[in-house]
C-alpha cells in the first residue's frame, strides 16, 4: 500500500487525539517509521497494527475507528489536488460510482504499482443501489474503510447523507468480495428505453478495422470471431481460439464470462496476454522462443521470458469496453494498447502508425517519452527528499537515545527518569526540580588526591606524569563507585565524591563504601606520584538538580561539610591506608562485619556546625 493512505491516518490521529497519543499508538503498534511519504509503497500490515493499537488505547471499536479513516481520506487527498478529479467524476453520485474504476486508472500514473480494487453497481433504483466491492487485500477492515470513503464522498461533493449496509462479505481464493446496500436520492437513475433501430449503416469490415485496430470479436461460447488489423500483426493468429486462453482480464476484478461482462458493459475492461509476446528486439540471453503446433494445427510462436512480470513491456495490454452487438449475437471489445513510453511500444513489436488516429494513443505514448525523464528526475529527487528525512529522524532518535544515555550518567538513574518524564510533557526541555529534597541516610564517599613532593626529573616530565596518572586513578574510581552502587557526585583535580542513598534508600551503603575505600587505596598504591585520603560519612543530605540545559545533582548540609573536613585531616603516606570512617558510618555497618577501625583524630563541632567534636575511625588495610 501507499504512503498516502498512512499519511491521511496520521493527520487524523494528531488532529482528533494529540501527537502524544499517535506517538503512543505508534510504538504499540510496532511502527519505526514516524512520517510516511505518499509514493512509498509500505506493508500491508501497517494499517490492521495501528486499528488494533487505536482500539486499545481509545477505546473506540474497530469498525468506527476505520470508518472514521476512510471519511478523513477524502478531506485529507484534496490537499492534494484530488479533489478537483473527484468532483468531475460524474454528474450525479451514481455516476460517481459507475466510474470509481476509472479514477484508480487514472491514478496510475502517479502510481505505477497501484493494485486498485475494483467497483460495480447493480440493482438501481430510485432509492439506491448495490454496490460491489472486490479487492486482492484480504484484510476484513478494509469494508467499513470503504463505507466512510462512500459517505465523505456523498457528503462533500453530492450533498446527500448516505446510508451503507453490509449485505455479504465472502472470500474466495486471494479476493475479497463485499456488497453493500445504498440508500440515497437516486432521482438521476432512468430505466432505459430498449428501441430497435430499423435503419441499418452500410460499413464495410476494412474501415471497421482502420477504425478499431485492436477490437476482439467473440460470441457467447467466448470463441473469437474477428481482431483488429494491428493486433493481429503484434500475436499470432488468434480467430477460433476461447478468448479465455489468450488473455486474462485484470479489471474489473470479476469472472471471464460472458454472464460477468454482460452486466458490466458500463465497465472499463482491461485484457492482457496469457503469453510473453515477441517485439521488434531482439531475444535477450534470459529469454527463449518456442514454437508449437495448438490443438488446430496451426503453428504458434511465443517468448518465454525468466521473468514473466505482468508490467513489463512484454505482455500486451488492452484497455477498453465492451458492447453487446444484438445483431451479431456477440461481445465486441473496444480496446487501445497500454502503452507507457517507447520502449513499451518497441517491445510490443508496435508502431505509431498501428496506433488509432481518433483517440489520444498516439498523444499519450509521445508525451509519455517527453515527460519520462523528467518525471523520474522529480520522482528521484522526492525519493532523495524522503531517503534524507528519514535518514535525519534515525539522527534525531539516536540523539535522543544518546541524551538519555548521557543524563543517566549525569544524574542517578531514579531522578534521571523524573526529568525524561517532564520532559516529554514540556516540549523536550528540561524541567530540574523546583524544590530542593532531603535524604535522611546518605552515605558520602570522599577523596583527596594529593602528589608526593620531591619526584626527581625535569618539571615538565613531572607534571605529564602525574597528569596521566590522575586520569588513570579518576577512570578507576568512576568504576569502582558504579560497581558498588555509588554515584558520582563531583570531579576535579584533586577531589571526587560519591554518594549512594540518594534520592532511594539502601542497606549496604556503609560496607559498601568500605569495599570501594580499599580498591581505590589498592589501585593508588600502586601509583609512583599521587597519594590518595578517603573519607566515609553517613547522614542526612540535602540534594537538588541544579541546571537545565547541563543538569547536575549538588549536596548541601553537615553531612557533606563533615566529609569534606574529615579530608582535610588527613595527609598522604607512602605505606599506611588513610581511610577515615565517621562515627555515623561505623555505628550502622552491620554487627558481623569483617573491618577493622582503630580511633582516628576527631572533628572539631565548630566545622560541621554541632556543640561537640565528632569522632573519628580509622578503617584498617587487612593484609
Amino acid at each position: 500500500m501507499y504512503g498516502i493512505l498512512l499519511e491521511s491516518i496520521v493527520t487524523f490521529i494528531k488532529k482528533a487525539y494529540s501527537e502524544e497519543k499517535w506517538e503512543l499508538i505508534r510504538k504499540s503498534a510496532r511502527v519505526d517509521q514516524e512520517n510516511f511519504s505518499a509514493h512509498q509503497v509500505y506493508a500491508e500490515t501497517v494499517i490492521p497494527r495501528i486499528v488494533d493499537a487505536c482500539h486499545n488505547h481509545l477505546g473506540i471499536p474497530k469498525e468506527d475507528i476505520l470508518i472514521s479513516f476512510g471519511k478523513t481520506y477524502v478531506d485529507f487527498i484534496s490537499h492534494y489536488g484530488y479533489d478537483k478529479i473527484l468532483k468531475v467524476v460524474g454528474r450525479n453520485f451514481r455516476d460517481f460510482l459507475n466510474g470509481l474504476d476509472n479514477i484508480h486508472e487514472y491514478l496510475r500514473f502517479s502510481y505505477p504499482k497501484l493494485k486498485p480494487p475494483s467497483f460495480f453497481c447493480e440493482q438501481e433504483s430510485r432509492t439506491g443501489l448495490v454496490l460491489h466491492y472486490r479487492s486482492r487485500r484480504r484484510y476484513d477492515g478494509y469494508t467499513h474503510y470503504v463505507m466512510g470513503i462512500v459517505k465523505s464522498v456523498g457528503r462533500t461533493f453530492y450533498k446527500q447523507d448516505i446510508s451503507v449496509s453490509v449485505l455479504k462479505q465472502e472470500t474466495t481464493g486471494n479476493m475479497v468480495h463485499v456488497t453493500y446496500q445504498l440508500s440515497f436520492d437516486n432521482s438521476a437513475y432512468q430505466e432505459e428505453e430498449k428501441r430497435e433501430n430499423t435503419q441499418n449503416l452500410p460499413l464495410r469490415m476494412d474501415v471497421f478495422y482502420d477504425l478499431f485496430p485492436f477490437h476482439i470479436l467473440f460470441d457467447r461460447d467466448m470463441i473469437i470471431r474477428s481482431i483488429g488489423k494491428s493486433l493481429r500483426a503484434t500475436i499470432d493468429e488468434i480467430t477460433g481460439y476461447d478468448v479465455t486462453q489468450v488473455f486474462s482480464l485484470k479489471k474489473p476484478l470479476v469472472d471471464f464470462s460472458w454472464d460477468a461482462i454482460i452486466g458490466r458493459t458500463n465497465t472499463m475492461f482491461e485484457l492482457a496476454t496469457i503469453d510473453p509476446i515477441r517485439g521488434r528486439e531482439e531475444t535477450g540471453d534470459e529469454d527463449e522462443a518456442y514454437t508449437w503446433t495448438d490443438t488446430n494445427g496451426k503453428k504458434r510462436t511465443s517468448v518465454v521470458s525468466i521473468s514473466q512480470d505482468d508490467d513489463s513491456g512484454t505482455f500486451l495490454r488492452l484497455k477498453g469496453q465492451m458492447l453487446f452487438v444484438r445483431e451479431w449475437e456477440s461481445m465486441l471489445f473496444l480496446g487501445t494498447a497500454v502503452l507507457q513510453d517507447l520502449d513499451a511500444l518497441c517491445q510490443t513489436g508496435l508502431y505509431l502508425n498501428d496506433l488509432s488516429m481518433h483517440d489520444n494513443s498516439r498523444d499519450l505514448v509521445l508525451a509519455g517519452a517527453q515527460q519520462g525523464i523528467e518525471m523520474k528526475l522529480i520522482l528521484k529527487q522526492e525519493q532523495s527528499r524522503t531517503k534524507q528525512l528519514d535518514d535525519t529522524l534515525r539522527q534525531l532518535e539516536s540523539e535522543r537515545h544518546r541524551s538519555k544515555e548521557l543524563l543517566y550518567k549525569m544524574l542517578p538513574k531514579a531522578l534521571a527518569n523524573v526529568l525524561i518524564s517532564r520532559a516529554e510533557q514540556n516540549g523536550l526541555e528540561l524541567v530540574p526540580n523546583d524544590t530542593m529534597d532531603l535524604a535522611q541516610q546518605a552515605t558520602l564517599f570522599v577523596c583527596s588526591i594529593q602528589t608526593l613532593d620531591g619526584q626527581p626529573g625535569p618539571l615538565e616530565t613531572a607534571q605529564s606524569d602525574n597528569l596521566q596518572q590522575l586520569i588513570q586513578l579518576q577512570r578507576q574510581m568512576e568504576m569502582f563507585s558504579e560497581r558498588f552502587g555509588y554515584y558520582k557526585i563531583e570531579t576535579t583535580r584533586h577531589h571526587f565524591m560519591a554518594a549512594s542513598g540518594i534520592p532511594t534508600g539502601t542497606e549496604v551503603t556503609e560496607e559498601n563504601a568500605c569495599f570501594l575505600a580499599k580498591k581505590v587505596f589498592r589501585f593508588a598504591s600502586g601509583l609512583s606520584r599521587l597519594r590518595v585520603c578517603m573519607a566515609i560519612c553517613t547522614g542526612p543530605t540535602v540534594f537538588a538538580v541544579i541546571g537545565s540545559r547541563f543538569p547536575r545533582m549538588c549536596l548541601f548540609g553537615q553531612t557533606v561539610a563533615t566529609a569534606n573536613a574529615m579530608v582535610e585531616l588527613m595527609k598522604p603516606t607512602e605505606n599506611q591506608p588513610q581511610i577515615l570512617v565517621s562515627e555515623t558510618t561505623k555505628l550502622r555497618l552491620p554487627k558481623d562485619t569483617g573491618q577493622k577501625f582503630v580511633h582516628g583524630p576527631p572533628i572539631a563541632g565548630k566545622v560541621a556546625g554541632k556543640e561537640k567534636d565528632i569522632k573519628t575511625y580509622v578503617l584498617q588495610q587487612q593484609q
